[in-house]
């Protein structure tokens, strides 16, 4: 084929190749004239051209040629009108479609004289030769021309080399109105037939030995990948199928920037930016990094236009939803508990499989973008240009977004999952055979996305950690976190240990030593986990990592409140001793009941972690307020004639014990997930400078 490229044109593809480097391994330079295939056989015989590539073995031709030894294989396959195909729908054999040609009146392009040209099979070089009444022969100059013959009305099949008819089909869109049949035809050793007139038998032989020392070495293998393999890629990509892939990807992309840029309260402009980075961005730096002549952007401005289309629309809506949420204000607050629990969690699902569709669909048009541009080695550049299609404009958002935390580079599996099916893909591509079928492309290509977008889709439905990070698995915020929530427990269990019971199994508080033991060891165990918190706080952390780090804090500084106000409770109970009345020692009883209760059960309810317990604790807090009015008012809380000052101060402390009732109905509204923790919709930076100034 002729190509430009810098302003010069020149000759390229496989066979041009491959004769460079025969001939110019042997010392030789070729110049290469552009014949008719009856033009070369006739030029061949007088000498006045030296040699043809790509040529299959005729005993005919051995008058005037040598023939070299094979450096490649390939098959031919026949072409046939949409009309014809369905009348032989079980065509698939050699066999069949020699009996379907006899039984049917047809016409064929055939291309040249019948007598030179071969097709690789001599059960079909010999039906040609002897050919049925009926089968009428239609010139042609070329596999273009027979396109246009069985377009026109003039033919109804030809018969040509796959690689050159699938791509002619592919480019004219031909494709729609002529198929391949699924007929085998045999392997065909394709060879350099040399002039007699020109070229000795020894010279020949010495062309031989290079042939035979580039096929050795899988010089023609490494060709056929450099130039087939492109030729099949660009089939598949023309397709209207790829390219609605390719736009879903890019939708894809721009739809995680919108949901982004609503959460980080980005202008139009601004979600615009965050939408066209990774849609078109990857592609843009692949394109600069292969040295395309022109990025991909400006062949294809449909790309940029698919992101921008996105981005309005859904402006359009989020408007509509807010201004929705204004008219009926009254009722905004069940209207935002509905789409918080509804909404929220779509566009949570949607956000995982727009994700995980950028990340198939781009990582195969990077490995396909390797391809076509030549880069090898392959099995380096394939994978590679697949993974920065996919992963260099997202790089590039969080850059824009100030974000020093790119979970792409730190937490997330995004890259290597790209990497990963780049290898498979690319790898895939390198082994497959000679005669490559498009279906096969297609059905390859069709499984790789699918497998990279369930892979992608599964670790972001299971929340899983990239295990491939330098920092230490145990030192890393969410182990940290985790550390925590099992030793969270421990802090309550203590708690419960600030009352005993006596002999009748009443309620105690413990003697003044064990308190202070008990208060250290809570100091203690407390101050090791704020310490633990504070170092996972001074990592960048991931989103989902920030909203566990803000419940955690908040649930520990419940705990340390808590404690101590049981602390207090307990210290002040032992200093009154025995200067107390039996009706404030009766009260005082009641009191410990109630609080030793509460916490076993708060304690309880943390050790199992189940909602249910929560639930319960929460009805538990809430008859808790009740019952400490009850008992205040029961024994005259307030009345200035009563005289009783140690029942007083006790009711005076039940205020103090109420206060535990109101942190542990927060805490179960944490753990509940009913209450905010006041980081959500801030940029890492903000609450990671939030959260190092709070610790």
């Amino acid at each position: 084929m002729l190509q430009q490229r810098g302003g010069y044109s020149f000759v390229t593809g496989l066979e041009i190749q491959a004769a460079q480097e025969i001939f110019g391994n042997a010392g030789y330079q070729i110049v290469f004239d552009s014949l008719s295939w009856s033009d070369m056989l006739a030029k061949l015989r007088t000498g006045s051209i030296d040699f043809v590539m790509g040529a299959y073995y005729d005993k005919k031709r051995t008058e005037y040629v040598h023939y070299s030894i094979p450096y490649r294989y390939e098959r031919n396959a026949v072409y046939v009108h949409e009309s014809i195909a369905r009348k032989a729908d079980n065509v698939d054999t050699m066999d069949g479609l020699l009996k379907f040609l006899s039984a049917n009146e047809l016409r064929m392009a055939a291309i040249g004289v019948i007598e030179d040209y071969v097709y690789g099979s001599d059960d079909f070089a010999r039906f040609l030769r002897s050919p049925p009444d009926h089968l009428e022969f239609v010139p042609s100059r070329g596999y273009s021309e027979s396109m246009n013959l069985i377009l026109q009305g003039y033919a109804d099949f030809f018969v040509a080399n796959p690689v050159i008819a699938d791509r002619i089909l592919a480019e004219t869109g031909a494709g729609k109105e002529i198929t391949r049949l699924p007929v085998q035809f045999p392997q065909i050793p394709v060879h350099v037939m040399f002039s007699k007139a020109t070229i000795t038998l020894e010279e020949v032989e010495s062309f031989n030995q290079i042939i035979d020392s580039m096929v050795q070495d899988n010089r023609f293998r490494s060709l056929h990948i450099e130039f087939l393999l492109p030729v099949y890629l660009a089939i598949t990509m023309d397709q209207s199928w790829f390219h609605l892939l390719t736009m879903l990807g890019i939708a894809a992309f721009s739809f995680s920037a919108v949901l982004l840029a609503r959460k980080e309260r980005y202008n139009l402009v601004g979600a615009l930016v965050l939408a066209i980075l990774p849609a078109i961005g990857g592609g843009v730096l692949r394109d600069i990094f292969l040295g395309a002549d022109k990025v991909f952007v400006l062949h294809t401005p449909a790309f940029m236009l698919v992101a921008v289309a996105v981005v309005i629309l859904s402006f359009l809506c989020f408007k509509a939803y807010d201004c929705l949420m204004l008219k009926f204000r009254k009722n905004y607050s069940n209207l935002d508990k509905l789409t918080q629990k509804h909404l929220e969690g779509m566009f949570n699902r949607l956000f995982k499989f727009f994700d995980a569709w950028a990340v198939a669909t781009f990582t195969i048009v990077g490995v396909n973008a390797a391809v076509e541009s030549q880069a090898g080695p392959l099995w380096l550049w394939g994978p590679a240009m697949g993974a920065l299609t996919a992963s260099g404009g997202v790089v590039l958002r969080d850059i824009v977004r100030a974000d020093y935390n790119i979970e792409m580079l730190k937490q997330d599996s995004y890259a290597e999952i790209s990497i990963l099916g780049g290898i498979v893909y690319t790898g895939t591509l390198l082994l497959m055979p000679y005669e490559i079928n498009p279906g096969d492309i297609f059905y390859l290509t069709m499984f790789m996305i699918a497998l990279l977008f369930a892979a992608r889709f599964i670790i972001l439905w299971i929340g899983f950690n990239n295990p491939l990070q330098f920092g230490a698995a145990h030192t890393h915020p969410d182990a940290r976190m985790k550390e925590f929530e099992e030793l969270e427990p421990s802090l309550w269990k203590l708690m419960t240990e600030y009352f005993t019971e006596d002999s009748e199994s009443r309620a105690m508080p413990v003697n003044s030593a064990r308190a202070e033991s008990l208060h250290n060891q809570f100091l203690y165990l407390g101050s090791n986990l704020k310490e633990s918190l504070a170092k996972a706080a001074a990592e960048p952390l991931s989103n989902q990592s920030m909203r566990n780090y803000i419940q955690c804090r908040a649930r520990l500084k419940i705990a340390l409140d808590a404690e101590n106000i049981v602390y207090l409770y307990v210290t002040q109970m032992l200093d009154a001793g025995n200067q107390v009345s039996d009706k404030a020692r009766h009260f005082q009883q009641l009191i410990d009941e109630s609080l030793k209760g509460l916490i076993e059960a708060a304690q309880w309810a943390i050790e199992s972690g189940e909602p249910l317990d929560f639930t319960m604790l929460e009805g538990l807090t809430l008859s808790h307020h009740k019952r400490f009015n009850e008992i205040r008012s029961r024994y005259g809380e307030g009345d200035p004639d009563y005289r009783d000052h140690s029942l007083q101060t006790a009711l005076r402390a039940t205020h103090k014990i109420e206060r535990i009732t109101y942190l542990l109905g927060d805490y179960v509204l944490l753990r509940l997930s009913k209450k905010e923790t006041g980081a959500g919709g801030v940029s890492n930076r903000k609450v990671h400078n939030m959260l190092s100034k709070n610790t």
